[in-house]
This record gives structure tokens, C-alpha cells and sequence, in this order.
């Protein structure tokens, strides 16, 4: 019996992996999830044995005619330079790539544009249609993150730190940090900002945006100073690619939900740039993973 032929793309994430593979009409013939896929979180050996668990699994469903594995933590240079080593014994050819590039490939299904992510860190990619690329953003909570749920947090909390001192404006942030996070002193303060990691600042994300429906003026500053961010980072890969209009993708859970951030996001780019267009992801990005893989055959 002859075997199924398809291509499989890889959404590695820093909680769980998912792999997808459809044959080159589009049916799919198996999907599987599989643990985190973050080098730079989970370490080589973690990194090789998921890696292993992957190919096996691929191998068992018939005859792989291309991979594409899109991932967070493939900006270091040693994540990617593991992933070709692991992946060059098998016979079909393969692409590594960060996981924004998957995801721009999925929410403009491979067609040109620009994807803006904002969920716990924040970052924006856009592509040509002849595959020129650029990037803004992406630099992490320790020196960016400006428009993200970890920045507002770190934003909210600055907030509620200067409340205790005795500076800055009076803001219900402080009462809703008290209510929901047990916080209402400065030394709380400081172990939950020291002792967690940054999801738990990026978490604080959701009081802001409570406090600013109920129109805070601090968390509505906040806010729009976040949007700004974000506009900015728009803007840069805009004018990198000499993009004067097109599909801006909002991706993340930030720009995916109705936040005050996305609504106010949205305003400021309409009002600066109209011939940005905001859009809803039109796949998802292990989907943009198997268009990446379908155009490793085309090649």
C-alpha cells in the first residue's frame, strides 16, 4: 500500500507544541501535541528529545515531502544551529523559523503585510510579496515590551510603587491590586514582582484595563501610552519595507480580545496612518507553518 504524502508544520511554544500535517490538496492526516519547544527555556537535551518525539511521530503517518518548524527562542543562533543538526539526517527539505514568521504566514495566508503580536512581551514582522522582511520589537521584558501585557503590568505596578511613596497621581489601580493580588504594602510589592516571573507582572494587564473602563486616568495613560508604543513599532516595519498601505494582522491576546489597548491602538493608527489596515488573523500559526512547508515543495 503506498504511503499518505503530506507536509507538516510545527508551532513550538514556550507551554506546548502543536503539528499539524495535511496532504499538499489541504486534508488532514494527523495533528498531535507535544510539550514546550523554547530552547532557550527547556535547554539542548529537552530541546533534542521533543524534537526526536516529532520526527517519530511524522514518520509514523507516511512519507513527509516538507517540514517547516516555526518557534519561539529561534532568534539564538544555538537553538537554530541544534534543530539543522537534529534535522539533517532525514530526506525532505526543511525550514527553521521564529514563530512570528509562522504567524504572519497564517493570519495573511502567505500573502503580504504586517503581524503585530502583544501578548506577554509584544513584537511586529511584516513581509513583501517578493520576501523582503523586517522587524520591530521583540527585545524582551528586561530592556522592551513596550505594549504589552507585561508592559502595562510593569506600568500599573510602577503606579501603585509611586502611590506608596507618596508621588504621582491617586489611582484606583492601587485599590484593585490590593483586592485581586493581596498587595497593599510595599514589601508585597516587591516579592511579587521579584519572586514571580513575568507573567505574573503581565497578568496586572487586566486591572488596567478594568481600571481604565472605569476611566482612571492613570491606567488611561497607561493605555494610550502602550497603544503609542505599539503604533511606533507599526510605523517602523512599515517604513522599512516601504509599505504605504496594507493588512496589519493583530495577533496576541491583547489585540484578539476587545482590551482597551487594541481599541485605542486601532484609533491612533487609523488617525496617524489610514492606509494601515487592521485585520483579524485569518489562520493561526501552525496553519501558517504547513503554507511555509507547502512552499518548500514549490521550490
Amino acid at each position: 500500500m503506498r504511503k499518505v504524502q503530506f507536509v507538516c508544520g510545527v508551532d513550538g511554544g514556550g507551554t506546548r507544541t502543536t503539528v499539524l500535517c495535511r496532504t499538499l490538496q489541504g486534508v488532514e492526516v494527523g495533528r498531535r501535541e507535544f510539550g514546550p519547544f523554547n530552547y532557550n527555556s527547556i535547554g539542548e537535551e529537552a530541546f533534542k528529545g521533543i524534537l526526536s518525539d516529532i520526527l517519530s511521530y511524522i514518520e509514523s503517518l507516511g512519507t513527509c515531502n516538507a517540514l517547516c518548524i516555526g518557534a519561539a527562542g529561534m532568534s539564538n543562533l544555538k537553538a537554530k544551529e541544534c534543530a539543522l543538526s537534529a534535522l539533517s539526517a532525514v530526506s525532505f527539505p526543511c525550514s527553521i523559523l521564529c514563530d512570528y514568521e509562522i504567524a504572519l504566514t497564517g493570519a495573511l495566508d502567505g500573502k503580504e503585510g504586517i503581524a503585530l503580536v502583544s501578548g506577554t512581551g509584544s513584537v511586529c514582522f511584516g513581509r513583501t510579496a517578493d520576501g523582503r522582511t523586517a522587524m520591530s520589537g521583540g527585545w524582551g521584558h528586561l530592556i522592551g515590551d513596550a505594549g504589552s501585557g507585561y508592559g502595562l503590568g510593569r506600568d500599573a505596578l510602577g503606579a501603585v510603587a509611586d502611590s506608596f511613596d507618596g508621588i504621582g497621581n491617586k489611582t484606583i489601580l492601587t485599590d484593585l491590586v490590593a483586592e485581586n493580588l493581596g498587595i497593599n504594602n510595599p514589601e508585597k510589592l516587591v516579592s511579587y514582582i521579584y519572586n514571580n516571573d513575568k507573567s505574573a507582572v503581565a497578568s496586572v494587564a487586566s486591572l488596567v484595563d478594568k481600571a481604565c473602563r472605569l476611566g482612571d486616568e492613570v491606567a488611561i495613560r497607561i493605555v494610550s501610552s502602550n497603544a503609542e508604543a505599539l503604533v511606533r513599532l507599526v510605523e517602523a516595519v512599515a517604513s522599512k519595507l516601504g509599505f504605504s498601505s496594507c493588512n496589519v494582522a493583530l495577533l496576541g491576546g491583547l489585540l484578539e480580545n476587545n482590551t482597551c489597548i487594541r481599541e485605542r491602538f486601532i484609533s491612533m493608527l487609523k488617525e496617524k496612518n489610514s492606509n494601515l489596515t487592521c485585520v483579524p488573523p485569518l489562520h493561526n500559526a501552525v496553519e501558517g507553518a504547513v503554507l511555509e512547508a507547502l512552499k518548500l515543495i514549490k521550490v
